[in-house]
């Protein structure tokens, strides 16, 4: 057997090495605006360099009137206009037009500083988000209105609590039974009244009991609709009326008037408490019209401006004892650090404001037109032209908004693959976002008796100079949460 031994030898090898500063600086190009207001204010408590600078009354303007100031001086610069004849009018109405803009994505700092000199009971209503009622609640402020016995309470409670989110109970009487030590018979009597609290349906343990509670709190009085939800379910969510006619011996007419009944009962009955809280969006910029161009004005209200302390600064310059040795090396590590990120805190301002800019440029028929003049645009046309590597423009564009007086877009909207064109207008692609909305708006329109099917709607975009294959539509359908054609058929009532 041979002898294992340890030997030294010199490799030269090549490799590619994050360093901790390149590790920071791409999270924080990656990072959303609300992550990245929450991880500043982490490295500002982690970080004692680090302090927020504060704006005294002296600097009135936010930064975003700051710089429309210097585009508008700039501009009249440029086109070496005297100034007697500036329209300083037209100035006003424009600044004043940017500072509502700038009020819908985040307050600006005059609008702060006003709101901080409001009386304390004077309420800004239009901030006050209205709190929402769940289902159990509302139950439950309706069983303690009514003068119910205490063990009866004590089921409907029980019940209350077994409730899914669409308001159903699909626990079994029996196992409420054994599990409260009660008779079941005594559970279904509290079922019942709870069956008849608001909203109609609630509690019920599937759509038959369901429709049916709905139908007999409306006084609707139909016994082919029960009959033809409980022959096949299936059928009906098909619109497959003649299977239906051939199983039951219905005729049509009949099984239409029933699912014309059927449109005016919900089949989720706890509907109107299944909410979701709004999503709070804070742009990263903001695109406005100004003396004749699109501007993109980079928002960075609301994320602490930060800065490294002076005192700290002075004190690792100083020559005093205490600042010496260990300490001194902690207060340079601190600095290099914070240096660090400012750095990185500027460069992803600037590469979102760059990448901004060209989109607004690309994509200038969107801004004066709407969406169905969107342009195709892919990540390697904005890398290139701003000189940075893809990935950059991918890192840049995702969870990035930018505010514009069309709406709020997130920055990957306005990318997008190209589709054959050859209409007058088309330039021999399209958009896939313009395919969407021509889409969504053949299928608005169509007639509801005679839904479109996903290959006669090809054909109409063809016939528009589009050309697109029946899968992609069927794609793009479900992508507008469009139901195939067989369940968006509808019967006049």
């Amino acid at each position: 057997m041979a002898a294992l031994d340890l030997k030294q030898q010199i490799k030269l090898t090549q490799q590619l090495t994050m360093t901790p500063q390149l590790q920071q600086a791409i999270k924080i190009l990656q990072l959303p605006r609300l992550e990245l207001q929450q991880y500043l204010r982490q490295q500002m408590s982690e970080n004692p360099v680090l302090e927020e600078r504060e704006y005294g009354p002296e600097e009135p303007l936010s930064r975003i009137e700051q710089n429309t100031e210097e585009m508008m001086r700039r501009d009249l610069a440029e086109a070496d206009i005297p100034h007697a004849e500036v329209d300083w009018e037209l100035m006003a109405r424009q600044k004043e037009a940017l500072s509502s803009q700038g009020s819908s994505g985040q307050h600006t700092s005059a609008a702060v500083a006003k709101s901080s000199l409001q009386p304390p009971g004077d309420v800004q209503y239009e901030q006050v988000v209205s709190a929402t009622m769940s289902l159990s609640e509302h139950l439950h402020a309706q069983l303690h209105c009514t003068q119910w016995p205490q063990s009866e309470r004590h089921i409907a409670e029980e019940i209350i609590g077994n409730l899914t989110e669409k308001g159903y109970l699909e626990e079994s009487t029996e196992d409420l039974a054994q599990r409260l030590q009660v008779p079941e018979r005594q559970v279904e009597k509290v079922l019942k009244k709870v069956q008849a609290c608001d909203p109609p349906g609630v509690a019920a343990r599937d759509l038959i009991e369901c429709l049916t509670l709905q139908m007999h709190e409306w006084k609707i009085h139909n016994p082919d609709l029960i009959h033809i939800l409980s022959s096949d379910l299936r059928a009906v969510e098909r619109r497959n009326y003649d299977k239906i006619s051939k199983k039951l011996g219905l005729s049509k007419k009949r099984i239409e008037a029933a699912m014309a009944l059927l449109t005016r009962l919900e089949p989720i009955p706890a509907r109107a408490f299944i909410s979701s809280p709004p999503p709070y969006i804070t742009v990263d910029v903001i695109v406005v019209h100004l003396s004749g161009k699109w501007r993109v004005i980079s928002h960075d209200e609301g994320l602490p401006n930060l800065k490294i302390s002076p005192y700290y600064l002075s004190l690792i310059k100083s020559q005093q004892k205490k600042s010496q040795g260990q300490d001194r090396r902690y207060l340079q590590d601190k600095i290099r650090c914070a240096s660090a990120l400012l750095k990185a805190l500027q460069q992803r301002q600037s590469t979102v404001t760059r990448v901004s800019e060209v989109i607004v440029r690309r994509q200038h028929d969107f801004f004066e037109k709407g969406s169905h003049h969107l342009k195709p645009m892919v990540l390697k046309d904005v890398a290139r032209e701003i000189d940075v590597h893809e990935s950059t423009v991918s890192r840049v564009t995702a969870g990035k908004y930018m505010q514009t007086p069309r709406g709020i877009f997130e920055l990957r909207y306005f990318f997008s693959s190209s589709l054959a064109a050859h209409g007058e207008e088309r330039e021999g692609s399209i958009s896939g976002e313009s395919v969407r909305q021509m889409i969504k708006k053949i299928f608005a329109e169509e007639d509801v008796s005679s839904p479109l099917s996903d290959q006669k709607v090809a054909e109409m975009m063809a016939l528009q100079g589009v050309t697109v294959a029946r899968r992609t539509i069927a794609k793009y359908r479900e992508q507008l949460g469009i139901a195939p054609s067989s369940r968006r058929k509808r019967f006049a009532s």
